[in-house]
């Protein structure tokens, strides 16, 4: 009777082995690729936080941005100046036919030289202003017929103004007299035609 070969345990047989450790290297070769992906998946992540981050600040810093009196600057197609802030309580009428205007707050009147930077002909207007006080309250200008007559060609309401060219008027603001701080942000333009606004520090 021949003698039966004893058969070799599993895990003294080379070709186990080899398959073991090309399964190994398989599976180690994957998970680099996985890891690869997923630190260029953070790494381009990182990036567009940077870029928004920036972005972000430089909008801010734009946003922020406060002028004073005197300054010249300018917002959209309008170049501006404000030349002159001051306080008073009566506008007074020297026409037997105009009343004078008086407040039982006070005014804030703005004197304010505009540029059209435009290429074609824009319209300059009271709206284009308001006055935002340190408790973030808002304030249109005035528009009392009375005051815009005793203004006279001061006042400027929708009034057209040619590319290249300024206009000097006043604007006039009714106030509480606890107004102390206030700041006023000028409008680039009338309705659809303002594109942005800055901030003047005025008190």
């Amino acid at each position: 009777m021949e003698n039966k070969k004893e058969k070799k345990p599993l895990l003294k047989r080379w070709w186990f082995w080899l398959i073991v450790i090309i399964i190994a290297i398989a599976g180690l070769g994957g998970g680099s690729d996985e890891d690869n992906t997923k630190s260029a998946e953070v790494n381009q992540s990182e990036k567009a936080g940077d870029k928004k981050d920036k972005k972000d600040k430089k909008d801010k810093k734009k946003e922020e941005e406060v002028y004073k009196v005197g300054d010249s600057f300018e917002t959209g197609k309008l170049g501006a100046k404000i030349l002159e802030a001051e306080e008073k309580e009566e506008f007074t009428s020297d026409n037997e036919f105009i009343d004078s205007v008086k407040t039982e707050g006070k005014f804030i009147v703005v004197t304010a030289e505009l540029t059209n930077n435009d290429e074609k002909s824009r319209m300059f207007s009271s709206t284009m202003f308001k006055i935002i006080d340190d408790k973030d309250r808002e304030f249109e200008t005035l528009t009392n017929a009375d005051l815009m007559m005793i203004l006279d060609d001061k006042n400027l309401f929708l009034e057209e103004c040619n590319p290249g060219m300024s206009r000097t008027g006043v604007f006039v603001f009714e106030v509480p007299k606890d107004v102390e701080s206030y700041s006023l942000k000028v409008y680039s333009g009338v309705g659809t035609a303002s594109k942005g606004a800055v901030t003047v520090k005025l008190k």
